[in-house]
């Protein structure tokens, strides 16, 4: 084999070398949080809960206002509580109990609370604070009349969790602004 032989081989190994190595090599993950959202998840009733949440929607690897990622949280506490209405309102129309009218009535005012805690954002933030802290009252209430009648519910006390969880994100992210 001559000296162009060789050289012919030898940038094939390499190419192939690089490839594997480009390939094989670990990806960059999101492993470095927002600071942001670190800010704020560490004030809220579940840190890791709350880094989830908010890291589902792609908005918040980017943000770096307050106000903005209180508005895509909030954002994410309404689609939330009105799919978790839903449910409810579904659940009920099958199963016509006390308890789960109860919820969904009160759902509607975890909902409006949400709603009007995304609404008052650029109004007041203060109330949009209070709207977002009240916003649990609903899903306690909701599983405190579950507990009171004996029924179990889990996938409505799952989404009652969700209310606090986004209730306590909606709070700590507006207590700032």
């Amino acid at each position: 084999m001559d000296f162009q032989g060789h050289r012919h081989h030898f940038l094939v190994a390499l190419i192939f070398s690089l490839l594997f190595l480009f390939f094989h090599s670990p990806l960059p993950t999101n492993a470095s949080t927002n600071k942001l959202v670190e800010s704020v998840c560490k004030k809220t009733i579940n840190n890791g809960d709350c880094v989830n949440a908010l890291e589902s929607d792609p908005r918040t690897a980017t943000t770096s206002e307050l106000k903005d990622l209180a508005k895509i949280a909030l954002q994410m506490a309404v689609a939330n509580s009105t799919k978790s209405k839903a449910y409810i309102d579904d659940l009920l129309n099958k199963n016509h109990t006390e308890p789960i009218k109860q919820c969904s009535f009160w759902y509607g005012a975890v909902v409006g609370s949400f709603r009007s805690a995304l609404g008052e954002l650029d109004v007041d933030a203060l109330t949009a604070n209070y709207d977002a802290k009240v916003a649990t009252d609903g899903a306690n209430i909701c599983e405190n009349a579950l507990a009171s009648a004996g029924v179990q519910v889990p996938s409505i006390s799952t989404r009652n969790n969700y209310v606090r969880l986004y209730s306590s994100i909606g709070f700590e992210v507006t207590n700032d602004l």
